[in-house]
């Protein structure tokens, strides 16, 4: 047998014990997808939400007690969480008041709320269609980074919290004038300063 049909018919068995793939499906052979993506939505509505909505509490009373305390690290630990140290602080509040402002022209949508407590003053609150930040994500204590041990998808997983938050306002309409209440988070480094940017877990009225 010739040197070049001993080459085609070694190539062909080997080629017939392969199976050609797509390169999406071979990077999800190589990276499988975290399970936790797929329980997204599941973790807002059954823990994110509810868990901040029941430990939230009324901003001024919270931001006093930060105040309070002996230097800032002390104040998260005593009323806020951090997974890492070298992540901010994120705490959870509530906040009720006046709607004295709507910028919904922008993908990073806001609206400024007046407190009915004089000390806190206007309070930004995200409404989308997008969030920015990841603080519902960092904000809760049942998963971290080490769960996903890839930048990417926690980052993604980060974005698909967002998006469950964002589909609960679908229903609300927020006018200049109204009052309202909001159940939320923020984080912060240092001493939070106003305004506050608050990234909504439930609004009423």
């Amino acid at each position: 047998m010739s040197t070049r049909m001993m080459l085609a018919v070694t190539a062909s068995l080997l080629l017939g014990g392969c199976r050609i793939v797509s390169q999406q499906r071979l990077a999800e052979l190589k990276n499988p997808p975290n399970p936790n993506m797929a329980r997204a939505a599941a973790l807002f509505d059954r823990h994110i939400a509810p868990e901040a909505i029941a430990s939230a509490k009324p901003l001024g009373a919270l931001l006093r007690q930060i105040g309070q305390a002996k230097d800032f690290a002390d104040a998260c630990r005593l009323y806020g969480y951090r997974s890492q140290d070298e992540n901010p602080c994120v705490f959870t509040a509530q906040v009720s008041g006046v709607i004295t402002g709507v910028n919904s022209q922008s993908r990073n949508g806001q609206m400024v709320v007046k407190s009915d407590d004089d000390s806190v003053g206007e309070v930004k609150v995200q409404i989308g269609p997008t969030f920015r930040g990841t603080d519902l994500r960092d904000s809760y204590r049942g998963l971290s980074y080490g769960d996903f041990n890839d930048q990417n998808l926690f980052g993604d997983f980060g974005k698909a919290i967002n998006q469950q938050a964002i589909a609960k306002l679908a229903n609300h309409t927020f006018k200049p004038g109204d009052s309202v209440k909001v159940y939320g988070v923020f984080s912060a480094f240092d001493q939070p300063q106003p305004p506050l940017l608050l990234t909504p877990v439930g609004i009423g009225q």
